[in-house]
């Protein structure tokens, strides 16, 4: 018996396709071998080989490696800056709620887009003080989030949500610090920690801290 099912032809990839698809390849390639090595050391001739492109192909859709790091960094604007946007608006009324909708983005990110943040992280030390374009958007982007986190905290802080005995900037860096270790932990030794579990044990750390010494909330009678 014939198969009479008609065939549909496949459409040959378009130029705009194939354009996408080899940039896709070039900003994979240049992430895996950035959070290995670090961005200064990874070059224009490893990314191309990486990907299985010629270096001009590279420089065809790229000026330079900075403007690769560059759009790197603006997909990791969207997922941390766009994807906190999202994820307040859908959040609770209280300062706590916002706390946690804002670790709860974090961990997701840490589970989905770990390469990502560690690439963000890693080139936040790698150029710092260096005065060059990466420095100035990475630290863009990282004093968007700082000032983000920074105005939770403050503002539970004000409204007796959490403790108001220590300095509500410094409180907020120890929030940021923690998520930045509790990354760099779970990068390293993601053989042996569960990322679920890790993130929720720091969550219930944190919140513990920033709620100390708060009087309990009255019981209902």
């Amino acid at each position: 018996m014939t198969d009479s099912t008609p065939r549909i032809q496949e459409r040959p990839p378009t130029k705009r396709g194939q354009r996408e698809a080899s940039i896709d390849r070039i900003l994979e390639s240049a992430l895996d071998l950035m959070v290995v090595r670090g961005c200064n050391a990874t070059t224009v001739d490893d990314i191309a080989k990486r990907a299985g492109l010629t270096k001009g192909a590279i420089y065809f859709h790229f000026e330079n490696k900075t403007a690769v790091v560059l759009a790197l960094l603006d997909i990791v604007e969207k997922l941390l800056i766009g994807g906190l946007t999202d994820r307040l608006a859908g959040a609770g009324p209280t300062n706590k709620d916002k706390l946690v909708a804002t670790l709860h983005n974090q961990g997701i990110l840490a589970g989905s887009k770990t390469k990502y943040l560690m690439m963000f992280t890693l080139t936040l030390l790698e150029f710092s003080g260096t005065g060059t374009e990466i420095e100035t958007r990475v630290r863009a982007i990282y004093e968007s989030f700082v000032r983000s986190v920074e105005k939770i905290v403050r503002a539970g802080c004000t409204a007796g949500e959490f403790r108001s005995d220590l300095d509500a900037r410094e409180l907020a860096a120890v929030v940021l610090a923690l998520q930045h270790g509790t990354l760099v932990e779970w990068y390293c030794r993601s053989d042996t920690l569960n990322g679920q579990g890790l993130v929720r044990s720091a969550r219930v750390v944190l919140l513990d801290g920033l709620m100390h010494g708060l009087a309990p909330p009255p019981k209902d009678s």
